[in-house]
């Protein structure tokens, strides 16, 4: 059976989808990570290892193409290494793009669009005559408002202010800093300051579930969020240059995580936008491959 790879390579793990030429899913399996701008080696073989234990089972020679989505991989010559590793390891076909990139072929193809992204972090990836473009993505250090991690360092931003003026914590501080296993200066410093970010977003489900039991601060947090968010959609919008009606993908647990986060952004966007499509299918990263591998055959007649 001839089929393809699609690779979603992540910080702390990566995932490796093999799709029939129908786009039907036919393997998936779970290998290390792969971020190249924290370590290419490391991230160079975790992916041969992986994309090995998939050709074993289904057929190197039956393997068209193998598509790699992964963050940092714009860093330097990193996407034209990994490709030259991949391609002369397996003697098959390889495309290296960024994670954001990736997933917004998985979305739309080489169609326009917008792909609005909220997980740890946040960003949006413009799709416009087949190029692309990011809009926010800097990081939690310059931007990433409206992210899992964004949103939850807001409530530890509340908490230090009211632990240095004795004021007493709300449900949702006390809520996480039970989660955090305590509420003295060194156990916030500790768990700020020592893990990492994808462990400190993961307390966002709690600020979620806060704001469907109606508590008020959480549910300003969330619409915060969704505003920014939407905010974020125009800004990306008016900078490539979209004219009416255009599709927006929207990505990450954070927008899945939370029924109100998602109504204020869909609210602020109609108040900005006069008219779009929204995909609220969680779409695989890994999906791209196929919309990649169509484009390629078409575009080959």
């Amino acid at each position: 059976m001839k089929y393809l790879i699609g690779i979603d390579a992540g910080g702390t793990k990566s995932e490796l989808i093999a799709y029939d030429l129908n786009e039907s899913p036919i393997l998936n399996l779970v290998g290390g990570a792969g971020n190249p701008a924290v370590n290419l080696e490391k991230t160079v073989n975790n992916l041969i290892s992986l994309i090995y234990d998939c050709v074993i089972e289904l057929g190197r020679e039956n393997c068209r193409l193998i598509a790699i989505g992964m963050a940092g991989v714009e860093t330097g010559n990193c996407a034209d290494l990994i490709k030259k590793y991949v391609e002369g390891a397996f003697e098959n076909r390889a495309i290296v793009l960024n994670d954001a990139e990736m997933a917004c072929k998985a979305y739309f193809g080489n169609m326009d669009g917008i792909l609005v992204i909220s997980g740890t972090g946040s960003s949006c990836f413009c799709q416009k005559k087949g190029e692309g473009q990011m809009v926010g993505g800097w990081g939690h250090i310059l931007g990433d408002e409206g992210s899992g991690y964004h949103t939850v360092l807001e409530v530890f931003k509340n908490i230090v202010n009211k632990y240095d003026r004795s004021l007493p914590f709300d449900e949702l501080s006390k809520a996480l800093l039970k989660e955090i296993g305590g509420s003295t200066r060194s156990d916030i410093m500790d768990f700020i300051y020592n893990n990492e970010k994808d462990k400190i977003a993961s307390l966002f489900p709690i600020i979620a579930d806060y704001g469907d039991k109606g508590d008020p601060y959480a549910q300003m947090l969330l619409r915060k969020a969704g505003r920014y968010l939407a905010e974020l959609t125009e800004v990306a919008y008016k900078k490539v240059g979209f004219r009416g009606s255009v599709k927006i993908g929207l990505k990450g647990g954070v927008f899945y995580n939370s029924p109100i986060m998602l109504a204020a952004y869909k609210d602020e966007l109609q108040n900005k936008l006069s008219s779009c499509q929204i995909i609220e299918e969680d779409i695989s990263t890994t999906k791209a491959v196929c919309n990649i591998y169509k484009d390629k055959k078409e575009g080959a007649r």
